[in-house]
Parts: structure tokens; sequence; C-alpha cells
């Protein structure tokens, strides 16, 4: 995991990152020096930064990056938005990317999705004798389970949103070309069970779905991408953060792109990246669970006075209690919503909207010293919590406008300048690290 903030307004943006990053899964190790924040451009005032998985495809994202920006070199575009595509199509056609290392990757998928239901049958298997012990179930009852555990899964694999750039051709390519590899994985993983062919198709539809949605942030490999600053043609920044998947069968698997700008003089907008939590708690004045759990439990208590109140009176007036109870039901829906944006507007007014006023006037090195607490406050309150310290070490920030453009505040390096001459010259003639 990682801490990632930008904040702009119409003097520039300030980028900051933290330095953490976890080897291996769950209670893998975490190390503090990895660089999350580059410099997508040698001449234009354009910066990236990288949250999510460290790698694509097994290739560390500071190798792309600083691939991509040699290829790139001196040339400019007008908007952005062009930089940000260009660095999509940079990942779609690089020679880093062979189809032998997308295969891997479906495979991997695969692999980790089958295992998922094989675990969540077993729990079906599991809860069916415990509610009927001593029953036996037959080849059949095993097949229908399993049908249904997969229409289930199939509606929700289908309830996430759909990948950018997939068609129904895209997608049927898709299927057919891992056609193989999902008949091998379903007899690895699956190996006995009985299973129907309406369970392959199903299992086959489903895999085209899982990599063709959004279900695939469920796998934990996802790669944030976010890029900053102007187009050459643009005097107010911008921010592009889009999340990368994987690829299948030469097709980048990625997120519809979400944009962030400045429009006029009097804008200012804070974007946190990954680890949010704290910089919510600070612009709205709450934690955001916690804020999910007292609209929550406000909706229950007066759901459940309702009940009770509406049982009393049906109990002695049955057609009127009937009709009260239509009433009620229709007015809560009604007066939560309204009560939650009350809330909302309070909330605002004395936390959020004072911060922005003061973020839309400040400038460059206050945008940049901003940035920089606000991955501080997730830094030091995972250092005291109970939590996996996943976001720590230095951190990096850097400040992007129009005039100057792309500036480091803060940097770490993992080596001596005093020790390496020659590579401080090489970089003073024009390089950028």
């Amino acid at each position: 995991m990682t801490a990632e903030v930008a904040v702009l307004n119409s003097n520039g943006v300030a980028l900051a990152a933290d330095s953490a990053v976890t080897i291996g899964q769950e209670e893998g190790k975490v190390y503090t020096s990895a660089d999350k924040l580059f410099q997508l451009s040698e001449c234009a005032p354009v910066g990236i930064m990288v949250y999510g998985s460290a790698t694509f495809l097994g290739v560390p994202w500071e190798t792309i990056i600083k691939c991509y920006r040699a290829e790139l070199g001196t040339k400019i575009f007008p908007k952005l938005v062009d930089y940000s595509k260009e660095f999509i199509s940079f990942l779609k056609t690089s020679i880093m990317f062979p189809t032998t290392k997308q295969k891997n990757d479906v495979r991997n998928i695969l692999f980790g999705f089958f295992f998922h239901l094989r675990e969540r049958f077993k729990e079906s298997v599991k809860a069916k004798y415990d509610n009927h012990p001593g029953s036996e179930l037959s080849e059949s009852d095993i097949k229908q389970m399993f049908v249904a555990l997969l229409r289930e899964e199939l509606e929700k694999t289908k309830s996430y949103k759909k990948l950018i750039g997939i068609s129904t051709r895209i997608a049927s390519e898709i299927k057919r070309k891992y056609k193989k590899d999902i008949a091998e994985f379903r007899g690895k993983v699956f190996e006995d069970l009985p299973m129907s062919k309406i369970s392959e198709r199903l299992i086959s539809d489903m895999v085209v779905h899982l990599l063709t949605s959004e279900r695939l942030r469920e796998r934990g490999q996802t790669s944030g991408i976010v890029v900053a600053g102007f187009g050459e043609k643009e005097h107010f920044p911008i921010l592009i953060e889009t999340m990368v998947f994987g690829m299948a069968a030469g097709h980048l698997l990625r997120s519809k792109p979400d944009t962030a700008l400045i429009t006029d003089g009097g804008q200012a907008i804070v974007v946190p990246l990954a680890q949010r939590e704290m910089v919510y708690t600070f612009m709205e004045g709450i934690d955001p669970d916690f804020k999910n759990t007292v609209e929550k439990s406000t909706k229950e208590l007066f759901d459940q006075m309702a009940d009770i109140i509406l049982q009393e009176v049906k109990g002695k007036y049955a057609v009127y209690g009937k009709k009260l109870h239509a009433k009620v039901r229709s007015s809560l829906d009604k007066l939560i919503p309204a009560l939650y944006n009350e809330w909302n507007r309070t909330r605002a007014k004395k936390y959020s909207n004072p911060v922005m006023k003061n973020v839309a006037s400040l400038p460059k090195d206050e945008l940049g010293a901003m940035a920089e607490s606000l991955v501080n406050l997730t830094k030091f309150k995972r250092r005291i919590s109970t939590e996996r310290e996943t976001v720590g070490g230095p951190i990096d920030v850097a400040v992007i406008t129009k005039g100057d453009g792309f500036v480091w505040m803060k940097r770490k390096h993992y080596f001596d300048a005093g020790l390496n001459p020659r590579f401080i010259a090489r970089i003073s003639k024009g390089k950028s690290l």
C-alpha cells in the first residue's frame, strides 16, 4: 500500500508520495525506499505517480516510465490528456510485455479466481452438511449446487464496471485466446468435482467478464497511474488517473480515466490516492468508515423504532395500521437522505469549504508543503496504530507550474551524490532521473 496526494490550484499542482513498498502478500516485508513519483517529460511540465502494485507484468514501473521518457524525448503535446494517452499506448506496444508475459499473468488470474470459487463451494457444501447432519449429497446435488454458485458469481462479476476499450469482438478474442488455459486450470483446481456442461460454459463466460471488468481490483495487483501537469496549450493544471489491471491478448486492461482540473483562479482540488482515509478525515472532519457506520446505524434506528410503533398500531387498528405503515416507509425513504444531506452541508461549511478556500490561494511552496503534510498524516496514523506500517519512509515532493515546469522540493536518493560525480555530471547535461 501507499499514500499519495495531489493538490491543485491555479498556480500549479503539487505531488507527494511516500516510499513504502510491500514485498509479498498479506504479511509481506515492507521496505521504505521505493520511487513512486517521476518527471514524465524532459522538457514539458508533466509528472507521473504510480501506486498499488510496484510492477506491471513483472517489470518495475520505474523502468517503464524512464524508458517511455527516453522515447518521448523532446516531443510536446498541446493537452495533458495526450501525454496520458501516449503513455497508455506505450504500454500496449512496448516489447517489454510480450505475449508470454501476458499469458502468464492471465494464468495467474485464472488460478487465483478458480481457487476462490473452489473455496466458496467447499464452504457451501460444509454449510449444507451442518444444516442437515447425516445427509448425503448425490452427484446430481453437487452439480446443481455448483451451477447455483457459478450463476451467483457470474451475476456479481457482471455488476462491476466494464473496462474501457473492450468491445464484444475483443471479449470474444480473449475467450478464444485463453480457451485451453481455462480448461487446463479448471481441471487442475476443481480436480474430480462432478461438473456439467452448464458449469463449464458458466466458468468460461465468467472468466471473460472477469478479464474485462473492474472486478480485477480484487486480485490485488492493480496499479494506479496519475499523470499531472500542463499541456502546451493549457494554462491551468490537470490530473488524470487511470487504473491498470494487466494485459490479455494484446489488449491493455484499464479503467476509464478520472480527471481533476482547475478552470479558473478561484478553484482548488485535493486528490488523495491509495490510502485515502486520513486525508478524507482531515478534509471532511470525520473518518469515512465511521461516517458509514453512523449513517447505517441511524437508518437502522429509525427503521426499528418505526417498526415498533407500527406493530403496536396494527395490533389495535389493522386496516389503519397497514396504510400508516406504507406512509411511514415512504416518508422515511425521503427523510433519512435529507438528514444525511444536512449533515454533509454542515460538514462542508465547517470543515472542507474553509480549507479549500485557503488552498485556492496557496503559493507554490505551500502547495508542496500541504501535499507532504497530508501524506505525513497517513504515515503517522500507520506508525502509532496497530495496523501494518504500509506507509512510510521519506516523502518525495514535486511542484509543477506552467512557468517553472517540474521542480523537486524533496527527493530521496539511494546513493550518496558525493560518491557519484560522473553520474551527477551526466544528469546535469539534461537527462532526468
